[in-house]
């Protein structure tokens, strides 16, 4: 009876572990197959622009770079490169120095002050998937969708209406592309949160919930070990035989 009684516990134990971790278990299933089936350099939406070679035309026309240090003793940085401004791929330095960083002409120094026309004609230069126009272009100072960080504001933000749904986002001083998004990679942010458990920042992978999952899994798996052993040492029925006609 006592046998009977600590094997109806031990059900009880595994069928309510089985119904909670079972859920999880499906969630990570599909969550890891996700992730799986697409590659990293896809959902990184590495498809999604050119690759542009920063070729400078003309250098014998670019100021020198002792001029560029004269005009900014205290760069840390100074980078010559090309930027799609008026049509055309035109030579700038590009400055780093007190924490940030700008783009100056590279024969007159001037600084370049990109608007919003000038991003989006880059955006639409560098747009991988065919000639079309973006659909929408936007300022973002605050507040920024869950899919970019915050550390970028302000930044400027590209909609293309394609199927992926892309964004692309830039940096107001320099143009340059800081991160892309797309429908995928905004799927594969759910599924990391999802595989995870980290519901609010989505970077933990040891958080307390992630810890008590896997250790509600192993309670499981020792909850059907044990009913494994009840099962196998139960005794068997024994089977009774009459003989017709035995007295």
């Amino acid at each position: 009876m006592a046998v009977k009684i600590a094997s109806s516990r031990w059900r009880v134990w595994h069928r309510w572990l089985a119904l909670i971790v079972g859920l999880q278990m499906v969630v990570w299933s599909i969550s890891g197959a996700y992730m799986v089936f697409f590659k990293l350099p896809f959902i990184h939406g590495d498809h999604l622009v050119h690759q542009h070679d920063a070729v400078i035309q003309h250098a014998n026309h670019v100021a020198p770079f002792n001029d560029v240090l004269k005009a900014y003793p205290e760069a840390s940085q100074i980078q010559l490169t090309s930027q799609w401004l008026n049509h055309q791929w035109q030579p700038v330095y590009r400055i780093s120095h007190h924490g940030m960083a700008e783009i100056v002409d590279a024969q007159s120094l001037a600084v370049v002050e990109l608007s919003q026309s000038d991003v989006q004609a880059i955006a639409e230069k560098i747009y991988a998937l065919g000639e079309q126009p973006a659909s929408q272009v936007q300022w973002l100072t605050e507040n920024p969708p869950s899919e970019l960080n915050p550390d970028h504001l302000p930044v400027w933000r590209v909609d293309f209406d394609d199927f992926g749904s892309t964004s692309l986002y830039f940096s107001p001083s320099t143009g340059e592309l800081v991160t892309k998004r797309h429908t995928f990679w905004r799927g594969f942010d759910i599924m990391w949160m999802l595989h995870i458990m980290d519901y609010e920042e989505r970077v933990d992978i040891e958080s307390w919930l992630l810890r008590g999952f896997i250790i509600a899994n192993f309670i499981f798996l020792i909850t059907g070990a044990v009913l494994l052993v009840y099962t196998l040492r139960k005794p068997k029925p024994s089977l009774k035989t009459t003989t017709e006609g035995s007295a």
